[in-house]
């Protein structure tokens, strides 16, 4: 099968959640024996600077004029790619890694249109809805009719976006080892804090770690990401911001469990999926596995907020318990979200939609 993927999203086993997930999936098509080219067409300001795969082509869109660029997306959001008339590969399923790549697929008989979340959904989450969401939801209310197939990262966000949605998993590159297991009480979160339900879910994670710290005295939390250094975190016993760090597994080797309160934001958290993928078990809210296949009781307790506290207090006091949860969270990723594993899905959706 030949496969043109069109990215906004450097792909890359250590760049952004999106880029991470784009370089797992084509690497497992590859390796799956499929050929695959990707047209990078922009670079966001929070990508590493790093080396492009071979498979893959930048060429940035000249977009002009900025205010020519707003009054086309005030009719057309989200329509830059277009600009550069792209065209996949003869025969190819052409496929849009993002809302925003899939202006550039449209025009095509085998277009595919990847839903990571929705933008609304998230706005909702924080109870803040700007224009970009707005213009965004525009963006994912079109690409989801015209769309020959609709890829969601969750069975959530493919409801949101209609009965011909099929949901396929996030990719994730597993590590091949897991992390030596912590017996100390440290937990642990990363994450880019200029998205706002991740600001949302430290506010709610500091709000309960006065009532884990009171229970146990001992117990540490590591801040970690991009941006840290924006959230006025403060001096709060028992937490320590270390701020902006290479490798996440520099902070995922010091943790016992990762906590996060994650707010009813939608799709994957990359976060949730890249501390199991390590071995180590999470405490979060329903939202923070949404889209991560994993059965009862493995590699997650999930909570209520207000259940969250004593969760995760409870399990900071029980080392087999997580080394158990620990260890099924990893089986079950490898399983799912494995390079392989997530490239065998897509494709079994494309073969099956345009019968190839």
């Amino acid at each position: 099968m030949r496969i043109s993927v069109v990215a906004s999203e450097v792909p890359h086993p250590q760049g952004t959640a999106a880029g991470r997930d784009l370089w797992a999936w084509c690497e497992g098509v590859r390796a799956l024996g499929h050929d695959l080219d990707a047209w990078l067409w922009r670079i966001p300001a929070s990508s590493p600077k790093v080396v492009i795969p071979e498979w893959c082509r930048y060429e940035p869109v000249d977009i002009g004029a900025l205010w020519r660029a707003h009054l086309r997306g005030l009719i057309r959001p989200r329509h830059d790619a277009a600009l550069a008339r792209w065209e996949p590969a003869p025969d190819a399923v052409a496929v849009a890694d993002h809302i925003c790549s899939f202006a550039a697929t449209a025009p095509f008989p085998r277009s595919v249109a990847t839903f990571h979340f929705r933008a609304i959904a998230d706005a909702l989450a924080v109870r803040r809805i700007g224009l970009a969401q707005v213009q965004t939801a525009r963006a994912e209310w079109s690409a989801g009719r015209r769309a020959s197939l609709v890829l969601a990262y969750s069975e959530r966000v493919g409801r949101s976006v209609g009965e011909r949605a099929r949901f396929v998993p996030i990719a994730y590159d597993i590590p091949s080892e897991p992390v030596a297991p912590v017996e100390a009480p440290v937990a642990a979160l990363i994450a880019d804090w200029s998205w706002a339900p991740n600001r949302r879910a430290l506010s709610w994670l500091l709000a309960a770690w006065s009532e884990v710290h009171d229970a146990l005295p001992q117990a540490r939390l590591l801040l970690a990401g991009r941006w840290l250094n924006r959230m006025k975190v403060g001096t709060i016993p028992g937490v320590f911001p270390i701020g902006r760090v290479a490798l996440s597994s520099d902070v995922l080797s010091q943790a016992a469990v990762v906590a996060f309160p994650c707010p009813t934001s939608s799709g994957p958290k990359v976060k949730v999926l890249e501390a199991l993928a390590y071995s180590i078990p999470v405490v979060t809210t329903a939202a923070g596995i949404e889209g991560i296949v994993l059965p009862d009781g493995a590699g997650a307790v999930v909570v209520s907020r207000g259940e969250f506290p004593h969760a995760l207090t409870k399990l900071l006091v029980d080392p087999e318990r997580r080394a158990t949860l620990g260890a099924a969270g990893r089986q079950s990723v490898a399983i799912h979200h494995s390079p392989v594993a997530a490239a065998r899905a897509r494709i079994d959706a494309f073969a099956e939609e345009f019968g190839i």
